[in-house]
């Protein structure tokens, strides 16, 4: 119940900021975007290696990408040094209302991608909070009714769905979007 309520002042104070935004939502694809964002919850080093081969896999492709992981297990924080394309902030660098506020958050939020893909399965406000307020031209994440104030892509997913199956997923609608397409 305390944490609901956390929540909620978190919901409060994330809607005054986003009020304060001025952003319009541009749809691109995988092909065409060339500064890419991704956020994630870093639970394992599973989750760390699949992230990496991701970015390896987009830097192939000749796009500039910054990961920004969440992590929850503070054994984990020590044993991931940031990289260039890497960041991490931990459950310290949380408000009493789990608003981000390190440094690195704030760099990201302030970074025009082109695309913004959060690979997190199970919700996380801090991460939702970000991607709310990134300026990214287009923001994708897992499909739920709440997801919606965040977000201008939802991926639905069932909730027996892999890390793998969503990433598969998220590839597969963001490489057949036609960013050229007349809107009705």
């Amino acid at each position: 119940m305390f944490h609901n309520l956390r929540i909620k002042i978190g919901r409060y104070y994330y809607k005054k900021e986003q009020s304060q935004t001025d952003r319009h939502c541009q749809m691109t694809n995988l092909q065409d975007a060339k500064r890419i964002g991704i956020l994630y919850t870093l639970d394992e080093v599973l989750d760390y290696e699949r992230v990496s081969a991701f970015v390896r896999q987009l830097q192939g492709n000749h796009k500039e990408v910054k990961a920004l992981g969440f992590v929850k297990n503070k054994n984990l924080i020590q044993r991931f040094l940031p990289k260039i394309s890497y960041d991490f902030f931990s459950k310290r660098d949380l408000t009493w209302f789990y608003k981000p506020i390190h440094t690195q958050v704030k760099d990201f939020i302030e970074k025009e991608f082109d695309l913004l893909i959060d690979l997190s399965l199970h919700d996380s406000f801090p991460l939702k909070y970000i991607a709310g307020l990134s300026k990214a031209l287009l923001r994708v994440g897992k499909f739920s009714e709440e997801n919606t104030d965040y977000y201008d892509l939802l991926i639905d997913m069932k909730q027996t769905t892999t890390s793998d199956e969503y990433l598969g997923q998220i590839q597969h609608y963001l490489s057949i979007i036609n960013p050229h397409a007349k809107r009705l």
